[in-house]
């Protein structure tokens, strides 16, 4: 029944909306004199082909997977990991309204992920309102998959940055010009937040993405807001730098109006880059969380956790291959690194162990800058709550377009 709403769905959206073949070349020095991230939602290829005051676009997602673990294969398989669909609609020079609706594996997960309405007062002062992407990392608003060149998505942008993180809120966000060529950016929202189940609600530990939760986009579940922000510099020299944060009470503390608990606090802090020079691409991003954990869960339950990504591209080949006038081959590799259970045992003094490192490289091939065509080798090694370590691979084919 769900299936079949979907396609009713669908169905009356693209029969509704004229698609038009109308493409405007934007130029980058234009884009910089909006308040929207490089790469963010307002940075999406469809919105420049709007012919009137809506238009319809998305990106696709498919894969090949071949994995083994300690020796033993899991086989290859086929993945149709998203299908994501944009709506974008100029309501007027002032009031925008855009949204993003996920589908993945098929229809096993239906995600409405961005639903929001911006009114535009001036560069530097905006209001935002509706389902947003909490500003906390680069990556959690800048993440559809085709501006990537490696399949899977950094480790600590998932696992302890729960990306892609969607919250209910309102906020302000602008730009500023110091000098004529730097440009500072900011997000400063109020929202639901995350839920308990950040501790316990995964039966693995304090996992920060299971506080995720559908109840959120109808209600806080403590009354108390969370708060997240991300100020970000464009400085002369190109690129982008960015702090961030996200800080809230997370568990149920209260209870028709009763306390019933201590409240406790989750609190998010992220630093991210990207710079672009020629043919290299250079991206990361760190985070650390502090999570108030009961004390008769110390030590199973981790009260910190910590990762980061470096990301480093080279496009060796830039030039017409295969009759194709703006195709491109770039070699990249990542570092990505995540503990999700910071310290050592009070007993032992031994790791706590809960960590993961992984080393990815891979080809991107693009017969066009919208379409990335990539295959990826990944190597972890996994260290579980009691500290055995555990190896792994993983080869990955794939293709991710815009559309």
């Amino acid at each position: 029944m769900q299936k079949q709403k979907v396609f009713v769905i669908l169905i009356c959206l693209f029969s509704t909306i004229t698609i038009v073949n109308a493409q405007s070349n934007v130029e980058q020095d234009t884009l910089k004199q909006t308040p929207h991230v490089i790469g963010g939602m307002y940075d999406r290829p469809y919105i420049y082909r709007l012919g009137g005051n809506i238009a319809i676009g998305g990106y696709a997602e498919m894969n090949s997977n071949f994995e083994r673990e300690e020796g033993i294969e899991e086989g290859l398989s086929f993945e149709a990991r998203r299908f994501n669909i944009f709506l974008y609609s100029s309501i007027s020079d002032q009031v925008k309204l855009t949204s993003e609706l996920e589908f993945e594996h098929g229809t096993e997960e239906i995600n409405l992920e961005t639903a929001l309405v911006d009114v535009l007062f001036h560069t530097a002062i905006n209001l935002r309102a509706g389902i947003l992407l909490s500003p906390i990392g680069r990556f959690n608003i800048a993440h559809d998959s085709p501006r990537y060149d490696i399949i899977d998505r950094p480790l600590v942008s998932t696992e302890i940055i729960p990306a892609t993180l969607s919250e209910v809120g309102i906020g302000a966000f602008g730009a500023l010009y110091p000098t004529p060529f730097d440009r500072v950016t900011y997000e400063l929202y109020l929202v639901n937040g995350l839920s308990a189940g950040v501790v316990g609600g995964s039966g693995e530990g304090t996992r920060i993405p299971a506080g995720k939760s559908a109840e959120a986009f109808e209600e806080d579940n403590n009354g108390s807001p969370a708060l997240t922000g991300r100020l970000a510099i464009n400085p002369r020299f190109g690129g982008e730098i960015g702090l961030s944060f996200h800080t809230g009470n997370y568990n149920n503390f209260k209870a028709e109006g009763d306390i019933v608990d201590e409240r406790r606090r989750l609190t998010l802090a992220a630093f991210d880059v990207e710079y672009r020079a020629r043919r290299v691409t250079f991206r990361g991003e760190a985070a650390i969380a502090y999570i108030d954990v009961p004390e008769s869960l110390d030590e199973t339950f981790g009260d910190q956790q910590q990762g980061l990504y470096a990301e480093v591209g080279y496009t060796f080949l830039k030039r017409p291959l295969l009759n194709l006038p703006e195709s491109t081959l770039t070699f990249v590799t990542r570092y990505d690194y995540i503990d999700l259970n910071v310290g050592e045992r009070a007993s032992t003094g031994e790791n706590i162990g809960d960590s993961t490192h992984r080393v990815t490289a891979g080809l991107s091939f693009r017969p066009t800058a919208d379409t990335s065509i990539r295959l990826s080798y990944a190597h972890n090694w996994l260290n579980d709550q009691f500290n055995n370590l555990t190896k792994s691979i993983n080869i990955q084919f794939g293709i991710a377009t815009y559309f």
